[in-house]
């Protein structure tokens, strides 16, 4: 597995024009509805790293690869047998590439309401979250980057299980075998994929933030 990092902030003028030019015509559409210059910026970037992802893994042009959508809604690129997964969060772009379905989450620390935690953590998660039994009081918005780093590690590992099968977050999330990384103390990234859970997840990190 190959995970692929870019800081949307190097994104020059040239490079966005010239990346946005190889993009599908509906992809160009649906980065023309974005209003924000930074939301249009991520989505270029993710269609920049996946399309250098699978060039990398095939020995090919990264403007020759073609992609699809299946049935449910998931893009592939054709011709080629390779999984990839993509995420954004501030000015970070990952992407993840694998031979097997995997799923990726990033998102940046930041103050949240834990009210959205009751509906999404198990009680055992919960325990973790706050470090004891919580009670009605700690479901609101917090600053607390201790527990803002446990919370998103939760989140982005349901979110990462949930895009690698297809469903969507939920408490029922088998997170047991997501690797979870914190970069720069800034954000978190899970990956989940259907490796051995007796084994370690071999991870390339191909970093260019």
């Amino acid at each position: 597995m190959k995970l692929y990092l870019y800081d949307i902030r190097k994104m020059g003028r040239s490079e966005y024009q010239y990346w946005y030019s190889v993009m599908s015509h509906e992809k160009q559409q649906r980065v023309n509805r974005f209003r924000f210059l930074l939301d249009r910026k991520r989505t270029v970037s993710g269609e920049m790293l996946i399309r250098n992802a699978i060039a990398d893994s095939f020995d090919i042009s990264a403007e020759d690869i073609v992609f699809g959508i299946t049935e449910y809604g998931k893009p592939y690129a054709k011709d080629f047998s390779v999984e990839f997964n993509i995420s954004h969060s501030g000015n970070i772009v990952a992407c993840a590439v694998d031979n097997k379905p995997i799923g990726i989450d990033i998102e940046l620390i930041r103050p949240v309401d834990l009210k959205i935690a009751k509906r999404i953590l198990t009680d055992k998660e919960l325990l973790y979250l706050f470090g004891r039994s919580p009670t009605d009081q700690d479901f609101t918005y917090t600053t607390n980057h201790k527990i803002l780093t446990r919370f998103f590690e939760l989140w982005t590992s349901k979110e990462a299980y949930g895009k690698c099968k297809g469903i969507g977050i939920s408490k029922e999330a088998n997170i047991q075998n997501t690797k979870i990384l914190l970069l720069f103390d800034k954000y978190v990234l899970s990956i989940y994929n259907e490796f051995d859970e007796q084994k370690n997840l071999a991870l390339e990190l191909q970093n260019n933030i």
